[in-house]
């Protein structure tokens, strides 16, 4: 009996759980979609009035004394309030297939782990959807199991677009059929085996070695035809969405950092009075007293994960800018390496934690609007800078651009030319391999195609 009261708790707490993570995840006009919905979906939940937070904030304590703080928003001048619009008026950002994968394993991954290794594998995912890196060399990155790597790599295959993170066009295709049910073994054949046929239409060669008709081949091509061989190249970098940042970064007094959480858009939210009142009645149907009082204690269980949302945030981005203040306040290419776990265990919090706050976020600085995982750079393995730092694959990339733009278009700079200037003028120890990764990367042409005659 005692294990069954267990297991009956845990199911009663996973979905509140589920909820909160889902939230923290979440970037700002997405959380204001799910307050929205949930005010329509929600009798007790009310909007209140800038002027009435006070007010709210002692109906919450009185309420339930461990609410307080409860609201996602807080006042602020006239002044501020006008930085803010003009700012969101004007930010874009473009949209990436590494964008809407990193949502999804924000939402999905169970541990820290799991994070880090997601994190790498669909930063090695090219724009037309599939893994560019071998497993091998992710484990090896990352200093972990094959097998580890491969679990989680069957996981991301598992988001959409549908067949993202294949290695090839047939393991593309079956992971697009497995995910629609698709089980017929023939097809599963032709995929696997006969894709070149499909291509050269030579039915007849694919109708003989599976003993079937051209009229059964031709029905299932058909099936193979509607399929997408190319699931990320819907997810152009070209198309072109506004952009309201979670976090605002801005030059205070005597050279620090002000951190602001952006509220502006949110609704401040309290539970109703007049309801809360109405589920204390000892008279009331109890039909009615059960649906307030799940609709109360779901409004409570928003509102909490809203404030934790806010105070998680905050901690993580002031630790972001201590440690990046100089990228932040001078140029975005000093960013020092920085890794999930170490900002955790700078303030004692799980990994997982941080990259959910970290993921779909989006910060406007001194120096222009970035997101978040940007101040998350790798570090480049072996190169450290004069003072013996370790030197970020986001700082080398700067120095790739900059060498490039200032190169004689005649006489382009190889990549080998590239490595040997970084090592007499920078000190760096960087393999042409690496170079050309990182200029493939930033869309810069090899040397041959950028020559001019």
């Amino acid at each position: 009996m005692e294990l069954k009261q267990k297991l009956e708790l845990r199911k009663l707490l996973a979905p509140e759980l589920r909820q909160s993570l889902q939230i923290l995840t979440l970037p700002i006009m997405d959380l204001k979609e799910l307050v929205d919905q949930e005010m329509l979906d929600n009798p007790v939940l009310e909007e209140a009035p800038a002027e009435s937070l006070d007010k709210m904030l002692d109906a919450l304590s009185s309420a339930a004394p461990d609410a307080q703080n409860l609201s996602p928003g807080s006042p602020s001048t006239e002044e501020d309030n006008q930085k803010r619009e003009f700012a969101q008026s004007t930010m874009t950002k473009k949209v990436s297939l590494q964008d809407t994968l990193l949502k999804q394993l924000g939402m999905f991954a169970d541990s820290a782990d799991d994070i880090a290794i997601g994190h790498e594998i669909i930063g090695n995912i090219d724009d037309n959807g599939y893994l560019r890196a071998s497993l091998e060399e992710i484990a090896s990155a990352l200093n972990i199991s094959v097998q580890k790597t491969e679990k989680v790599l069957k996981i991301v295959q598992q988001f959409e677009p549908a067949g993202v993170g294949a290695r090839n066009i047939p393991e593309c295709l079956l992971i697009q059929l497995a995910l629609a049910r698709e089980t017929d073994p023939e097809l599963l054949t032709i995929v696997k085996y006969h894709l070149e046929d499909v291509a050269t239409k030579n039915y007849a060669k694919i109708a003989k070695a599976l003993k079937e008709s051209v009229e059964k081949v031709l029905e299932l091509v058909a099936k193979i035809s509607a399929l997408d061989p190319k699931p990320g190249r819907n997810f152009s970098v070209d198309d072109i969405q506004q952009v309201i940042p979670d976090i605002i970064i801005e030059q205070a007094e005597e050279g620090e950092l002000k951190v602001t959480i952006n509220n502006e858009s949110m609704p401040r939210l309290l539970i109703s009075k007049t309801y809360r009142q109405m589920a204390r009645q000892k008279d009331l149907d109890p039909a009615a007293k059960e649906f307030l009082t799940n609709k109360i204690k779901r409004a409570y269980e928003i509102l909490r994960a809203i404030t934790k949302r806010q105070s998680t945030l905050r901690r993580v981005v002031e630790t972001i800018v201590q440690i990046q203040k100089e990228a932040i306040t001078q140029d975005i290419s000093l960013l020092k390496p920085l890794t999930f776990r170490e900002v955790a265990g700078i303030i004692s919090m799980h990994e997982s934690t941080v990259c959910r706050v970290v993921m779909n976020k989006y910060a406007q600085t001194p120096c222009g609007v970035y997101a978040l995982k940007d101040f998350f750079p790798s570090k480049l393995p072996g190169a450290k800078n004069g003072n013996g730092e370790a030197v970020s694959s986001e700082h080398v990339k700067s120095l790739i651009t900059d060498y490039i733009a200032a190169e004689d278009k005649k006489h382009p700079l190889s990549d080998e030319d590239i490595v040997k200037l970084l090592r007499e003028k920078k000190q760096l120890d960087v393999a042409r391999r690496t170079v050309a990764k990182y200029r493939e990367e930033m869309k810069i042409l090899s040397s041959s195609y950028r020559r001019t005659r």
